[in-house]
C-alpha cells in the first residue's frame, strides 16, 4: 500500500508538471502589451495575473510615468518601451509593432484577468472566427459611489456575444490583422479603440465579447471619473472631425444620459442618476471643446489614408 501510494504522488506530481508545461505552450503564441503612466497602484496586481496565464511574452509601453511604476516593472524583469507622444494610438501600435506573437493582446494597466483568461478567449476567438474579442469587464472593488455606478452600467453592456465595438482593457486581436489595420497613431485622448474597430466593421472582420473575465479597477473619486469622461468626449471629437459625423455628435452623449436617467426613473433606480447626469455632461463639454480645438489645428487625415 505504501509502494501503491508513492506510486500515486509521483503520478500526480508528473501530471501536475505536464499540465503546467501544457499551460505554458498554450498561451505561447500571445504578446500582452500593457499600457502604463503613473499606473504604481494598480500595475502589480495586474502583472501577477497576467504571468499567472503564461503569455509567450509581455510588453509595456510606458508613457514616462514619474511615479512608482518604472520601479515595479523592474522588479519583474519585463520589456518596457518608451513612448514619448503621450499619444494612446501610437502606444498600442508600438507594442503592435514590437510584439512577436500570432495573437496580440491589450490588457490596462488597471485590469486583472482571471484565470484561465487568455485561454478562453483564444478558444472563442477561434470557435466564432472572430478578428478580435474582449474579456467581460466585471468590477474589481465597489468602495466608492462612483464604482458601484460604473460597475452597474458596465455589466449591462458586457455581455458575451458578437458586437460592433470592443474596449481594449483585456482584449485580444490576431496580430497580422493590427498590422494590416493599424491603430491612428494621432489618437490621443482616448476613442483609439472605437476607430480601429470602426474601420474593422467597414472590413468585414467580426467582432465579439468572450465569457472570458476580466476585474477593471473603476475610477473611485469623482475627479477622476470627470477626467476620464472628459478624455472620452475628446475623443469623440476626433472621430467627429475625422469621419464628418453629423454635428450632433457633440449632443449625443446628453440625449443619452437622458435615456438612461428616464430608463433609471421607470426602472428604480434612481440612484444611478447622478452617475448618468456626469456621464452625459462631461463628455459633451470635452466633444466640444475637441472638435473646437481641432478646427483650429492642421486638418486630420481623412480615414481613407493608411496610418
Amino acid at each position: 500500500m505504501a509502494a501503491c501510494g508513492s506510486n500515486m504522488i509521483l503520478w500526480a506530481l508528473r501530471m501536475g508538471e505536464r499540465s503546467s508545461e501544457m499551460g505554458a505552450a498554450e498561451n505561447c503564441d500571445v504578446s500582452v502589451v500593457i499600457l502604463t503612466k503613473n499606473s504604481a497602484r494598480t500595475i502589480n496586481k495586474c502583472l501577477k495575473s497576467v504571468i499567472s496565464e503564461k503569455p509567450g511574452e509581455i510588453l509595456v509601453v510606458d508613457g514616462l510615468s514619474t511615479d512608482g511604476t518604472l520601479r515595479i516593472l523592474k522588479q519583474y524583469g519585463v520589456t518596457v518601451l518608451f513612448d514619448h507622444t503621450n499619444s494612446l494610438g501610437y502606444s498600442r501600435q508600438m507594442g503592435v509593432q514590437a510584439a512577436k506573437g500570432v495573437y496580440v493582446m491589450f490588457v490596462d494597466s488597471d485590469v486583472t484577468l482571471a484565470s484561465g483568461c487568455i485561454s478562453m478567449l483564444r478558444r472563442d476567438l477561434r470557435e466564432h472566427g472572430w478578428t478580435g474579442i474582449q474579456a467581460r469587464n466585471l468590477s474589481a472593488e465597489n468602495l466608492s459611489y462612483w464604482q458601484r455606478a460604473q460597475a452597474e452600467v458596465s455589466r449591462e453592456h458586457d455581455r458575451a456575444g458578437p458586437a460592433n465595438r470592443i474596449g481594449t482593457g483585456a482584449t485580444l486581436f490576431r496580430r497580422e490583422i493590427l498590422l494590416a489595420c493599424p491603430f491612428d497613431r494621432d489618437a490621443e485622448e482616448a476613442a483609439e479603440d472605437g476607430d480601429l474597430c470602426r474601420r474593422l466593421v467597414e472590413g468585414n472582420h467580426r467582432l465579439g465579447v468572450s465569457t472570458a473575465v476580466a476585474y477593471h479597477y473603476h475610477r473611485r473619486q469623482l475627479r477622476a471619473f470627470v477626467t476620464q469622461q472628459f478624455r472620452y468626449g475628446l475623443g469623440r471629437a476626433r472621430l467627429g472631425v475625422k469621419y464628418g459625423i453629423r454635428v450632433g455628435t457633440a449632443i449625443d452623449p446628453l440625449l443619452e444620459a437622458f435615456y438612461q436617467m428616464v430608463r433609471d426613473v421607470v426602472t428604480g433606480r434612481v440612484w444611478l442618476l447622478p452617475y448618468q447626469a456626469v456621464a452625459g455632461l462631461i463628455p459633451f463639454l470635452g466633444t466640444a471643446v475637441g472638435i473646437s480645438r481641432l478646427r483650429r489645428a492642421q486638418p486630420l487625415r481623412t480615414h481613407n489614408k493608411n496610418h
